[in-house]
């Protein structure tokens, strides 16, 4: 497993290995959108389990962005930057760098969640929440594209080594990139240039603020279970026109909440659980591009992930799932224990977002679950 922790750059950041931890909904933000002290404790144990780089949970932009699951991070105003700088101080601790993934949920999130008419490219029924969002005036996307920006104006001025931006899963800017949620017949819709303008449009004032020096990653579903979604062919002329742009590094995942599940890798069949369910993909837009590329998905095995980076099908294993498991893999692994992660895919943690912060559930009552809590 010694390719697995080979040092590597992305731009001057240099990384201590090739193990990555995805971002995803932590659920331990203050009431304020600040991070509160059990993601610190958190982000410690991560930084403590070995991994090179530390994506955060992705944190809301804008006002009308916020998740309607317990307790995003924010990211939208000044005030925020300050505590996050004690945060980026603590991980730095343990030789780990770290990236804050920035967001905005779009159509994803709830009206009395964010007090108005939830946004989007189009007008579509998202018919896994029943919301029908807004259709997007130009003002609105002039507004999110300055709010992005400005989210990774922030992240910066933090300490964060990186900013991600997030444009997977049916948040708002992978519902422009996606025909099924974007039917827009202007500038931002039709054509796939069209689809990815917003991104453009992101990336090129965001490296205003932020400089040419500070890397700028992203996250985006390179395809959907969805009848007139991404599909991959598609989805890898996403991702090139995305390393064109400038991005750094790019991480591939999948999917949008109401396409049944393919985000998480659910196998519909009933059988075992998907290992590298997004690997093919990776694979193809490694092989047109010169950036970095990180795999998510159902990754699991450390024999697959020497066997991913060995092949070149991806540079970057990236896992959110497994180290909510077992959030000292990658250190195990580098003592030379490769037996697979302790996580089955049961996706508990995924399901029990809505309402309470991040956990592995499985096996363990809420009993059992507050004194491990109360021990930390």
């Amino acid at each position: 497993m010694t390719n697995l922790f080979e040092k590597t750059n992305i731009k001057a950041t240099e990384l201590k290995n090739r193990l990555v931890r995805s971002a995803t909904h932590e659920g331990m933000s203050d009431e304020d959108g600040s991070p509160g002290p059990s993601l610190f404790k958190l982000y410690k144990r991560l930084a403590k389990g070995g991994v090179g780089l530390l994506i955060t949970g992705y944190a809301n932009v804008s006002k009308d962005g916020l998740s309607p699951f317990y307790r995003m991070q924010a990211i939208d105003r000044d005030e925020l930057i300050g505590k996050y700088r004690e945060l980026v101080d603590q991980v730095r601790e343990y030789g780990v760098k770290i990236a804050m993934q920035i967001a905005h949920c779009g159509r994803q999130t709830l009206d009395d969640v964010i007090g108005t008419q939830p946004i989007a490219p189009s007008a579509v029924l998202d018919t896994s929440s029943g919301v029908m969002p807004r259709e997007m005036t130009e003002d609105d996307i002039e507004r999110i594209i300055e709010d992005f920006a400005q989210g990774a104006r922030r992240v910066k001025e933090a300490g964060f080594d990186a900013v991600q931006i997030h444009c997977a899963h049916g948040y708002l800017l992978s519902s422009f990139i996606c025909p099924h949620t974007n039917r827009r017949t202007d500038q931002w819709g039709g054509t796939t240039e069209n689809r990815v303008r917003i991104v453009r449009e992101i990336y090129s004032r965001s490296r205003v603020l932020v400089g040419d020096d500070y890397p700028i990653l992203i996250k985006y579903s390179a395809y959907d279970n969805m009848e007139n979604g991404l599909r991959p062919e598609e989805g890898v002329v996403v991702g090139q026109m995305m390393a064109e742009m400038g991005f750094d590094c790019i991480e591939v995942s999948a999917g949008i909440f109401e396409d049944g599940g393919s985000t998480l890798g659910i196998n519909q069949k009933g059988t075992k659980p998907l290992q590298a369910y997004n690997r093919h993909v990776a694979k193809l837009l490694k092989r047109r591009i010169n950036v970095p590329v990180m795999l998510v998905g159902g990754i699991t095995d450390p024999t697959v992930m020497g066997k991913i980076v060995k092949s070149g099908d991806a540079d970057y294993i990236s896992m959110c799932r497994a180290l909510i498991s077992e959030p000292a893999l990658a250190r195990r692994i580098k003592e030379g224990n490769l037996e697979p992660a302790r996580c089955i895919q049961c996706n508990l943690c995924s399901f029990y977002c809505p309402t309470r912060p991040l956990h592995c559930y499985y096996g363990k009552t809420l009993k059992d679950e507050a004194s491990e809590e109360n021990m930390r």
